[in-house]
């Protein structure tokens, strides 16, 4: 029997053309969007790095001082909350932390969940999900 002139595809190249469409969607997803970190979490890094440069900063500059309430780091296994109005006295004018050595207090910054720890490395106590 002979078929009549159909147009359109047939199985093999339907079946293709709906692998090409699903690899796309997959590489997309994949490449694109899963590999992203939530805005939330990119936020507080990005705090977290720009307070650690701050406080490296502050340390330099007010000879070994640190952003705490004494200007002293806690005990080893301790932390220490960050005090924002930290500050010292250069050629006669008074350096604050903030704003001198941030341009912005982080989210949650009077929280009390920004801490340095023995070593002079910051963190903070929230979810980054929530940030």
């Amino acid at each position: 029997m002979k078929r009549g002139s159909q147009g359109g595809f047939g199985l093999i190249e339907s079946i293709f053309i709906v692998v090409i469409a699903v690899a796309v969607v997959f590489a997309i997803y994949h490449f694109g969007w899963a590999s992203r970190e939530p805005a939330g979490e990119t936020a507080l890094n990005t705090h977290l790095v720009n307070v650690q440069k701050a406080t490296d900063l502050y340390l330099f500059d007010s000879n070994g001082r640190y952003p705490t309430i004494d200007g002293k780091l806690p005990e080893a296994g301790q932390t220490k909350l960050i005090f924002w109005d930290a500050s010292f006295s250069y050629g006669g004018k008074k350096v604050v932390f903030y704003p001198d050595y941030l341009k912005m207090k982080p989210k949650y910054w009077n929280h009390g969940v920004w801490h340095i720890d023995s070593k002079g490395i910051v963190s903070v106590d929230v979810n980054p999900e929530d940030y």
